[in-house]
């Protein structure tokens, strides 16, 4: 196992869209927090960082999703206008987070594992 000197941080783009919920964004933190880059890493092993970067990032996202997904069933099964529409506009942003959004923040994890640069 290496040892890891950097870590990636969780893409600004999702630091933005995920700024009411600072433990989404720690939560994806400690998720990039288990790969990274150490000295001497080889092309192909930051290659293989990056793709475990992006596949924790879209697996936790993906969780979210569900998560809210059960927000929305609870509180419509509770009636209360204001927490259905609440629940709704969670599970929106966490599906925008998982679609264009993350996309976009995978040019600034290739930008951390420098991948194409050699």
């Amino acid at each position: 196992m290496p040892k890891y000197t950097e870590h990636p941080s969780v893409p600004k783009v999702l630091q933005e869209a995920l700024k009411d919920y600072p433990e989404l964004i720690a939560d994806l933190q400690s998720s990039l927090n288990r790969g990274g880059m150490w000295p001497g890493i080889t092309r192909a092993e930051r290659t293989d960082e990056l793709e475990a970067a992006m596949w924790r990032l879209e697996g936790d996202l993906s969780h979210y999703i569900a998560l809210a997904a059960e927000e929305v069933k609870a509180a419509e099964a509770s009636g209360d206008a204001e927490s259905i529409a609440k629940a709704t506009e969670k599970e929106t942003l966490m599906r925008s987070c998982r679609g264009k959004k993350l996309h976009h923040g995978f040019d600034e994890l290739a930008e951390f594992f420098r991948w194409g640069k050699d």
